[in-house]
């Protein structure tokens, strides 16, 4: 029983520590888009309600069924915000900005390591490639299935240091999991008009560097649209602030 708890123990830890180092690693894919634009942000803004968003993850490791965590009363010592296993909106919650185009194939890493796949929730064109490369000493079996869950990547051993890419042919909603680690529950959904996505950062707030033009943002968390879309324009100059956060609670019911 040790032996089968210990990974989840591993990830746990892993999920309050929020390393840096990963933060940097999702910024850096986050600025990857089909437009070429390099620089500071230009459209920026902020997100609310996260906290009451519930990883499908979590919610499936608490069943007294999966058998897969040990419960336990919460020290008076933590603060009551954290006593609640919520969203991590630097790899949760995917904002994208889209266009009434369609744009080109992108490329994006998608980090395994932890006993997870980073980010948990990716927007991207068809036909994009994601590169898989496992940071963990120990190998993986990853897999992406489709509707109806059939397989369209296959599992495979993924050793350490190695990589495997796929990448999906239409519009929908994919999920990567784990032969050997169901902790792993990563969505990927296809937008054939998506420029560029972005992860909020602790504070909620996100930025992108965009072309002049109109924009929508569409929020996504657990592979799914959350909260309500946003239309703005992006300027040749200056910086465009949204006034109002995108409330992510809103018009749902936070699971």
């Amino acid at each position: 029983m040790r032996t089968k708890i210990a990974p989840y123990r591993a990830q746990l830890r892993a999920w309050h520590l929020r390393q840096p180092v990963m933060l940097g690693v999702l910024c850096a894919s986050a600025l990857l888009t089909a437009t070429g634009r390099a620089g500071p942000p230009n459209v920026k803004g902020k997100i609310s309600g996260h906290e009451k968003l519930v990883p499908e993850v979590y919610a499936e490791a608490a069943k007294p069924e999966a058998k897969r965590w040990s419960w336990r009363e919460p020290s008076p010592s933590v603060a009551q915000q954290w006593r609640t296993l919520s969203a991590n909106p630097s790899r949760d919650i995917c904002i994208a900005a889209t266009t009434g185009a369609n744009q080109e194939k992108q490329e994006f890493r998608m980090t395994v390591t932890g006993g997870r796949v980073f980010p948990t929730t990716i927007v991207v064109t068809p036909n994009t490639s994601l590169v898989f490369k496992n940071f963990d000493p120990f190998k993986h079996r990853i897999y992406v299935s489709g509707p109806g869950d059939q397989k369209l990547l296959q599992p495979e051993d993924l050793q350490p240091n190695a990589v495997r890419m796929w990448a999906p042919q239409g519009a929908g909603r994919y999920e990567v999991r784990d032969e050997l680690f169901p902790s792993v529950r990563t969505f990927i959904v296809v937008d054939p008009q998506v420029v560029q996505v972005a992860y909020p950062g602790r504070d909620g707030s996100f930025g992108f560097s965009l072309p002049a033009g109109d924009y929508v943002l569409k929020p996504f968390f657990n592979g799914k649209a959350v909260g309500r879309q946003v239309n703005f324009t992006a300027k040749e100059r200056g910086v465009v602030e949204l006034k109002e956060p995108l409330k992510l609670d809103e018009g749902t019911d936070a699971k």
